[in-house]
């Protein structure tokens, strides 16, 4: 056994456990697991987690199931023997247990009280995903539900430090585990820091991370302990946990071995076996395999390593079958002859007496420890090996004299070979030989994983104007692709796909992927089809006194076409044109492209709308003041927190709390009396606004014209989404914050980050704003961008002005909102008075969550003026350039921007000649 808790013992502290209070008479002698191992599953854990997962229960029903999805009815290629999941209900318990696979509790798992009482998944990962280069290795405990309270370590004494290896699933997103004491109601009590006090934080690749128990936390057990909660934010993986210094609760199980002996017979005279078979605690000699005997590679494969004794004749009947084992079992091969008979190299004669470690194993602990230094010495000659092909990319790991190779490994984390160099009477005569041999077969046996097929290669086909291009992938970096194009089944004797094809006339491409270690992977097959391409669309443009009518045609029948007025990268992201577009407010490039039926997408076609009755003296193109929710100025940090109540950060900061509150005092303002239905008077009150309701937020200082706003609320809650991102493109019914319309991209697309209106007390009046501090000179333009937040209804929101900044009208109708939740619009507000004025957002009514992304107060200015109806928008302007003294960011339509956006920028620099440079940029 791993750990000294008796099953006795375990079914009494089961009955006992509150929660994951593990606590009963024989407390005070019992001794608890220390440390756990996810990343070596013994081969019974794995055996009885495939008997799970045999069963013919649905996949939700399964005690451990190699079935990913709970959708599916089949594993993957990948996930099959190599990744078991516990899934819906059984992945729930009603009280804490310890968990088991085929009846048998999980020795890895063992002492570690499994508490997750509601429907989520966990995993045990034994050698999953293998292609995944991101994750820390293959094997783990895989916490896959967010916010569950999956495990218990029980008996943990105050003081004491828990190390655990955590990485995220998603190398994107940062997720990781808390650790809590348990109480005794089935709550979280302390949350357990890093040692320095701060808080662990989640990770997004694999890290050691630390906790401390406090020295002071009240025991809870009655021999002085507490009972810690495993607890997890979203998916991710758990590689070891060690409570304190451990314990010798993970003892390794011998390991099981089969030696290929060239005589079993005499097998007691060979130096080697001796030396493996007085290793009882790591090494299990299971089975001694006559060099003549008949057997399989399956046979072989039963046990976790296969040893090949020094004197097997190269003329052996198991001498190819040895072969074929190679990187599909663990092997240590103590016969270098046998190199040339395998047709992988050939032995070189030496007069030396030692290997070097070269300076990648000199600091490796195993080899390291038994050189006593770089060198393994001999009282014998050793022989070198001169690797042939397959053993060319091969680890060296000690060198024989100038630089022959002495040892070398062969897919060291899958099914590893190894070879040791040493004739039978060299091998009796050194000292750290059995270390050596032990050690190695030990390592090779750890690297035991089951052998099972390459996942099917992709076959990709990407069209041309009458040529198609076809591109073939395999998750495993190491496969070689082998291919067929005349409907044959591709073996590895068809052509080697090394790099993209083409073909002008349809073709059936087959392929599989071959990987060192794995078995062929099934035959991909995918039909090339030849298309041609459609014709690039053409604009007919209508000028008319006030408006510009827009007509787009193609001269291709049976496909569509679509614009945007951002650069079409796809038509998913575009709108598809059905009647005639018309443009009045704004002028702009408008892009077009023809696509469906079986035709290749045509060329991106473009053009500029311009609109005769906007000129250089009307146009309102630069940018006075721009509110951009997005940037760090809207980020509180420091002291600048409004509110006792503030939380989060900049992915969602509440200024002053996520909940509303009244804005209304208990004084009395005024009152009257109404008459009911039944004739009786009653009393209404009218009472005063409390000016401790009021409050504003000012942003960060040294954000340029951002200081140009504040934040305004009597109650109604408001949200900084400083990371919130809006899309570059239409949404067509797609999930996102995307545009609801083409049009609603014009000049560009929202800046990142918004401003979310929130929640207000019921039946009192909606009172948030973003207000102007400074007053703007009318009149002006305002341009909003604004997302609904709401999946019901709309919010109603208005661009408002004031003389004074506290009476404010309402300019034009309420702002137009999408119809649906998430997606954004672009409005654009005249303000036609004179003088100056200051401006707001306001909202006066509707659904909570509108989402503000930017707030513009255009007017007719200095951009303005070089605006030519002629051109594309902004004036050109090219000349030799003297030392560079200023830039300036302008989206398509004139709007000055405080960093580049999505879509088209145009970017001014100023020299110091005076002259100025006008360019534009598409920036995705």
């Amino acid at each position: 056994m791993k750990i000294n808790l008796s099953n006795a013992i375990k079914s009494l502290a089961l009955v006992a456990m509150a929660f994951g209070v593990v606590c009963d008479a024989s407390a005070e002698t019992t001794t608890y697991r220390k440390s756990w191992d996810f990343t070596k599953w013994s081969a019974t854990t794995v055996a009885n987690l495939k008997e799970d997962a045999k069963s013919t229960a649905s996949v939700s029903e399964r005690e451990w199931t190699d079935i990913e999805k709970s959708t599916s009815t089949e594993p993957s290629a990948t996930s099959k023997d190599n990744c078991f999941w516990k899934w819906g209900t059984q992945a729930s318990v009603s009280s804490p247990v310890l968990l088991s696979a085929n009846g048998v509790t999980i020795e890895e798992l063992d002492g570690l009280y499994y508490t997750n009482s509601s429907a989520g998944s966990l995993a045990i990962a034994v050698n999953y995903p293998e292609a995944l280069s991101t994750y820390h290795g293959g094997a783990y405990l895989w916490l896959g539900s967010k916010n569950k309270d999956y495990f218990v370590i029980p008996h943990v004494a105050p003081g004491t430090e828990i190390k655990i290896g955590v990485e995220s699933h998603k190398a994107s997103d940062a997720r990781g585990i808390d650790l809590y004491v348990c109480k005794s109601d089935k709550s979280h009590g302390t949350q357990l820091l890093a040692p320095d006090g701060t808080t662990v934080a989640y990770p997004t690749v694999y890290e050691d991370q630390t906790w401390l128990v406090p020295a002071d936390e009240d025991p809870v057990n009655e021999d002085g302990t507490v009972d810690i909660q495993i607890y997890n934010s979203n998916g991710c993986h758990l590689y070891y946990i060690t409570v304190g210094d451990g314990d010798g609760g993970a003892t390794e199980v011998a390991r099981s071995v089969a030696y290929i002996a060239a005589d079993k017979a005499n097998v007691e005279n060979d130096w080697n076996y001796l030396a493996l078979a007085s290793s009882s605690e790591s090494v299990e000699i299971s089975a001694v395999i006559g060099s003549s005997d008949e057997v399989s590679l399956d046979s072989l494969q039963t046990f976790e390593a296969i040893v090949v004794a020094a004197d097997i004749a190269a003329d052996a009947p198991i001498v190819s079958t040895l072969k074929s084992a190679i990187a599909y079992q663990p092997m240590v091969n103590l016969n270098s002859a046998l190199y040339e008979a395998w047709g992988l190299g050939k032995v070189v004669a030496t007069e030396a007496q030692s290997l070097t470690l070269t300076s990648a194993y000199a600091d490796n602990e195993t080899f390291a420890a038994i050189a006593g230094g770089e060198q393994l010495v001999s009282d014998g000659t050793l022989s070198a090996i001169e690797l042939g092909d397959y053993f060319a990319a091969d680890d060296t790991v000690a060198i024989i004299g100038d630089n022959l190779v002495g040892i070398h490994m062969h897919n060291p984390a899958r099914n590893a070979y190894i070879n040791i160099p040493l004739n039978a009477t060299a091998m009796a005569n050194i000292d750290v030989f059995p270390n050596l041999l032990i050690e190695m077969v030990g390592y090779v046996a750890s690297t035991k994983k089951t052998v099972t097929a390459v996942s099917v290669p992709t076959i990709t086909q990407t069209h041309g104007d009458k040529i198609t291009y076809v591109t073939i992938t395999s998750a495993n970096a190491n496969a070689v692709i082998y291919y067929t194009v005349d409907g044959t089944e591709p073996t590895t004797g068809s052509a080697v796909y090394t790099e993209s094809m083409s073909f002008t006339e349809p073709v059936t491409v087959k392929a599989i992927a071959v990987a060192d270690g794995y078995l062929a992977s099934e035959v991909a097959s995918l039909e090339i089809v030849i298309k041609e391409q459609a014709a690039t669309p053409t604009f007919k443009m209508t000028n008319e006194a006030t408006s510009t009518t827009v007509e787009i045609a193609t001269a291709t029948e049976g496909v569509d076409v679509y614009f945007s007025f951002l650069p079409i990268t796809s038509t998913a992201t575009a709108q598809k044109y059905e009647s005639p577009i018309t443009l009045s407010s704004e002028p702009s490039i408008i892009y077009a492209i023809a696509s469906g039926g079986d035709y290749v997408d045509s060329e991106v076609a473009e053009d500029y709308v311009s609109i005769n009755s906007l000129t250089a003296q009307t146009i309102r193109m630069d940018t006075v003041s721009h509110f951009s929710a997005g940037t760090a100025a809207w980020t509180p940090s420091g002291d600048t927190a409004v509110d006792a109540n503030a939380t989060g950060s900049a992915s969602a900061y509440y200024y002053w709390g996520k909940n509303a509150w009244s804005c209304y005092s208990t004084e009395v303002e005024s009152s009257y009396t109404v008459t009911g239905s039944q004739g009786q008077d009653s009393t209404v009150y009218v009472y005063k606004v409390d000016p401790e309701a009021i409050k504003t937020q000012y942003p960060n200082e040294g954000n340029g014209t951002e200081n140009d706003w504040r934040l305004y609320t009597a109650g109604q809650v408001l949200t900084s989404e400083a990371t919130l991102v809006a899309e570059a493109g239409v949404g067509n019914g797609a999930t996102g914050r995307y545009a609801e319309t083409a049009f609603d991209l014009i000049g560009g697309a929202p800046s990142k980050g918004a401003m979310t209106f929130g929640a207000k007390t019921s039946g009192e009046s909606y009172s948030a704003a973003i207000e102007s501090v400074k007053k703007f000179t009318a009149p002006f333009d305002v341009v909003v961008y604004v997302g609904n937040g709401n999946g019901s209804g709309k919010a109603q929101l208005e661009v408002q002005v004031s003389a004074d900044g506290e009476t404010w009208e309402s300019v034009g109708d309420a702002l137009t909102l999408s119809d649906t939740q998430r997606y954004v619009k672009k409005n654009r507000v005249s303000v036609e008075k004179e003088g100056d004025i200051y401006v707001r957002l306001a909202q006066t009514g509707g659904s909570t969550k509108a989402q503000v992304y930017d707030i513009y107060v255009l007017n007719n200015g200095e951009v303005s003026k070089k605006y030519d109806a002629g051109t594309s928008g902004i004036e050109d302007i090219v000349t030799e350039a003297a030392e560079v003294v200023g830039t300036e960011i302008y989206s398509i339509n004139g709007m000055r921007l405080s960093q580049p956006a999505q879509g088209i920028n145009i970017i001014r620099t100023y020299y110091s000649d005076g002259s100025v440079k006008t360019v534009k940029v598409f920036n995705r």
